[in-house]
């Protein structure tokens, strides 16, 4: 007698196919249709640069939103990568749909120069990310901190990066960065 698994009733359910062979931490989502995959349930990656006010990472700011470029550090990644070319960048490397929360810091000052207002924002797959823009005086000799938080649906091969800008054109020193994404199935 052949049984259409997708036909037996509760209590008579047993362990979905393929649980012998799932990766850990792995979650069996249903399709609705009596079948299912097995998925990753988080995501997320953590990047940064080392911390150096002797030897800072210089971006040069224009009046116009340019992406940070410094060299990261990846820390722990599930289902992401760090991509340097062709710019520093995040990219989610899942095959599902996650929705990613994202906090970026950094402590930042203008090498050199009068004071100028700059801007730092998120951006995924070189769009901004809404409500992520902040705004701070830069000045000469005085690091400050700064963070971005957001919050983003991300499908395979979506990045995210932070850009700059300032109200002049001037040299921003970054003596630290650090960026985490952390998700969940979407």
């Amino acid at each position: 007698m052949t049984i259409q698994h997708n036909l037996i009733a509760d209590p008579d359910i047993h362990e979905p196919k393929g649980v012998a062979t799932a990766a850990s931490n792995s979650i069996y989502v249903a399709n609705g249709s009596g079948s299912g995959v097995w998925t990753d349930f988080v995501s997320y990656a953590g990047a940064y640069i080392t911390f150096d006010t002797a030897s800072p990472y210089n971006f040069t700011a224009t009046t116009s939103d340019a992406v940070v470029n410094p060299t990261l550090i990846a820390g722990t990644l599930q289902n992401f990568t760090i991509v340097s070319s062709p710019n520093a960048r995040i990219q989610y490397d899942g095959t599902t749909n996650s929705d990613v929360d994202i906090v970026a810091t950094f402590s930042t000052q203008q090498a050199s120069g009068g004071s100028r207002d700059a801007e730092w924002a998120l951006f995924k797959n070189g769009v901004e990310i809404p409500g992520t823009r902040a705004i701070r005086s830069l000045s000469t000799s005085t690091y400050g901190s700064i963070t971005l938080i957001g919050n983003v649906t991300m499908a395979t091969n979506d990045y995210i990066e932070v850009y700059a800008k300032a109200s002049g054109a001037c040299t921003i020193e970054f003596a630290s960065l650090a960026i985490t994404l952390n998700g969940v199935l979407a």
